[in-house]
């Protein structure tokens, strides 16, 4: 056995204490995707469900959150039907149900063991030796479950305090022990283990020990007796004997499937001196394999699988550790959910050299020698998967074909390994002909289509990451061949729209009738349809001050179908959506929901807002009432940006702002004060009264203010509010002073500003 596997195994524990108190709150926080935002291999298909809890989880100490919550009923469904198959029919399945699982009939079991002869409320026939026996038993376990099932409140800081069974009730249960007849095995045995549990709740917990160590050879290995163990492994380890109480927990975790979760749950990690005591005290080579994966789940999987493999190939214990590792290898290159795929090229280069090689040269050779292994279908799909993440593709094919023939007709292995030979397939393109396309297409459509429909939500098939990277890989490889249309067509990025010809040519693209079956793939699962295209369109034309083209763009869209959240359909009209606002307000506070909840005397559209815009621009140009037409477009251009109370007007899938923060790529457009300005001044400019200018130049210190927070706050990845600093000498507040104080309007702004107030210092 190697001594120095480990660098750091001693350090494991306390990582463990910080693990379980730090990772589960994240884990369940709101921003958890699911095991397959970065995973696609699913030990689900690989390992049985005694390992599911200890399976990889990035965010949790157990794997679905599973934290023993059921450890006080979880064996109740054995005990019933160990009694039923004991008494047979003499005890009807509901009244067993009630008496072992239950408080319900225990005043009967109490009157029977005062008296014998007492009337029961059941009917149970108590002349019955057998059901005479279950009532005895009964009354020893009710009487011991006071004391291991206690709970307490979590929050109640002043009562924890855990009560013990007395020595006197340990007595009488060992005495009543004592007297069974042993020549009844089952009740023989359950008693047993009764006078175990009493001890282990007792003060003396040490004696469970000694008891069970004098007992133990007469008693059939069933479950009962692996439970006993684990009380044998607790009273070592409150002793903090924590060697013995480790081989003990090794010894259930190999025997008992049922046990391994709460086995391993109180596992004790150990250092490189305890863990070679620990393995030298046992010559049982399946109980050294159990102390290596239970010490594998706490680190240095690669480690531990190599040392089981050199005890027993065939244990079932190896191969649980081998997909923590795969998924633990995984997690480091899958990683494009949260960052973009620039380039096929740059993506190769990335992921080449994150995967353990070391480990990955074993598993490819134990893999070689599928004889030696308890699962080699578990170990040929695991080696064909990380080998596509090294370029070798025909070998990850080969490893794939190997593995469907050991695995028979597992549906779900089948479903695992065409994926892995898409994600292979993919991997390998360089350029979207028609062979790349006859290649991919039908196994595409599966992924993206029948998968979906296939499987739920809580389906242990991981799909979901496979089908987001290949969308951005075969995205990456069209901008590689130059074709942006396509690029954004099978992985849409929003700022596409932002060039006026990508417009151009991607709405040619829906009009055209003659779409390849290829291309009807991608239009079926890309986000927007001939509609959102258009109304983008024409929003980023109207913040550029081309009104007539926005128009036009914006009566191009047409009646379109969605589905909300709870399945419903909705049809919707985008230009004819009313803005919640009058959008050619201009006031001095800004206040969107005291103008929404305003009563509107006229409402405007979309449509009718760009209409009305258009109306007042044609009298501009005409030189009809241009201080009243060029103040009222102003207030349109600042109501319609970020700042404003018709910013519902940019609200479109494509351009995707609909909270507090717009993207850099979009706040040139709806967080721009340049049309405001340009309207501002141009009714500064034919102002004709003190009034009109004193407002004008309020309106215009609003634009500066504007300006600076998108130049100091909102164009920075982050900022922690405004500070003092929000306050400027504006422009326009100097106007107003010092030209316009005699203005009703000056008084207004003092009334309604405090900025305007914190300015003149009142």
């Amino acid at each position: 056995m190697k001594k120095n596997f480990l660098k750091n195994w001693s350090l494991i524990f306390s990582s463990v204490v910080t693990l379980t108190a730090g990772v589960y709150a994240y884990g369940c926080a709101d921003g958890w995707w699911g095991y397959d935002y970065s995973s696609s291999f699913a030990p689900e298909y690989f390992v049985d469900n005694s390992y599911k809890p200890l399976f990889y989880s990035p965010y949790e100490r157990f794997y679905n959150n599973d934290y023993l919550s059921n450890y006080t009923s979880k064996h109740n469904e054995d005990i019933v039907q160990d009694w039923k198959n004991y008494l047979g029919n003499t005890v009807p399945s509901a009244t067993l149900k009630a008496y072992l699982i239950t408080d319900s009939l225990n005043m009967d079991i109490q009157r029977f063991h005062e008296n014998s002869k007492n009337k029961l409320s059941s009917s149970l026939n108590t002349s019955d030796k057998k059901v005479k026996k279950f009532l005895d038993f009964l009354y020893y376990a009710k009487m011991i479950e006071d004391y291991s099932t206690q709970t307490y409140d979590y929050w109640n800081y002043e009562n924890r305090v855990i009560e013990n069974a007395s020595q006197s009730i340990v007595d009488e249960v060992e005495k009543f022990y004592k007297k069974v007849d042993k020549g009844d095995e089952f009740f023989a045995n359950r008693m047993w283990f009764q006078v175990l549990k009493a001890k282990f709740y007792s003060d003396n917990r040490a004696s469970v020990i000694s008891f069970f160590e004098e007992t133990k050879a007469k008693q059939p290995q069933n479950l009962l007796y692996s439970r006993a163990l684990s009380y044998v492994a607790g009273a070592y380890h409150a002793q903090k004997d924590f060697i013995k109480a480790n081989l003990y927990y090794a010894e259930i975790f190999n025997r008992e499937p049922k046990l391994r979760h709460e086995t391993l749950y109180n596992f004790r990690p150990m250092d490189k001196k305890e863990l070679n005591t620990a393995l030298a005290s046992t010559k049982d080579k399946d109980i050294q394999a159990a102390i290596w994966a239970m010490s594998g789940y706490y680190q240095d999987e690669a480690a531990c699988m190599k040392e089981i493999y050199a005890l027993n190939p065939k244990s079932p214990h190896i191969d649980y550790l081998l997909t923590r590792w795969v998924n633990i290898q995984e997690s480091a290159i899958n990683v494009f959910m949260d960052k973009s795929l620039k380039s096929t090229a740059e993506y190769q280069k990335e992921i080449k050299g994150k995967i353990d090689q070391k480990t990955l040269t074993w598993i490819n050779d134990v893999a070689s020698k599928p004889e030696k292994l308890n699962n080699p279908a578990l170990w040929n799909m695991a080696a064909g998967y990380l080998n596509i993440f090294q370029g070798e593709h025909q070998k990850a094919k080969s490893l794939f074909d190997k593995a469907l023939k050991t695995a028979g007709n597992d549906k779900n292995i089948k479903n695992e390994a065409r994926l892995f030979n898409l994600i292979n397939e993919v991997s390998q393109i360089k350029t979207i002909d028609d062979k790349a396309q006859s290649t991919l297409i039908t196994d595409l459509n599966w992924l993206f289509y029948e998968v979906p429909q296939q499987h739920t939500y809580d389906s242990p098939f991981r799909y979901n990451y496979a089908s987001s990277w290949i969308k951005q890989y075969i995205s990456a490889v069209y901008r590689g061949n130059k074709n942006p249309l396509m690029a954004e067509l099978v992985n849409s990025d929003r700022s596409y729209y932002l060039v006026k010809d990508n417009v151009a040519a991607m709405e040619q693209f829906f009009l055209r009738k003659n779409k390849t079956a290829w291309e009807e793939m991608f239009v079926g699962l890309y986000d927007y349809n001939l509609s959102d295209i258009n109304e983008s369109n024409a929003i980023y034309l109207f913040y550029q001050d081309k009104v007539d083209a926005a128009i036009a763009e914006m009566e191009k869209t047409t009646t379109a179908k969605g589905t909300y959240y709870d399945n419903t359909e909705y049809t919707i009209l985008y230009k004819d959506l009313i803005l919640p606002g009058n959008p050619f307000n201009g006031k001095i506070k800004d206040c969107n929901d005291c103008d929404h909840m305003a009563k509107q005397t006229v409402t405007y559209t979309k449509i009718s807002f760009l209409k009305k815009v258009k109306e007042m621009q044609d009298k501009i140009k005409a030189g009809d009432d241009v201080y009243n037409n060029a103040l009222l477009v102003g207030n349109a251009f600042y109501n319609a940006s970020y700042f404003g109370n018709a910013r519902t007007y940019y609200y479109n899938k494509i351009i995707g702002e609909y909270g507090n923060g717009i993207s850099a790529y979009n706040q040139p457009y709806l967080m721009s004060m340049k049309q405001v300005r340009k309207y501002y001044e141009m009714a500064l400019k034919a102002a004709q009264t003190n009034e009109q200018k004193a407002k004008m130049s309020y309106l215009l210190a609003k634009v500066e203010r504007n300006e600076f927070y998108n130049k100091e706050y909102f164009s920075r990845d982050y900022y922690y509010g405004y500070g003092e600093i929000m306050i400027k000498k504006w422009q326009g507040f100097k106007d107003l002073q010092t030209k316009y104080a005699d203005t009703k309007y000056y008084q207004d702004v003092i009334n309604e500003c405090g900025y305007f107030r914190k300015y003149l210092g009142i």
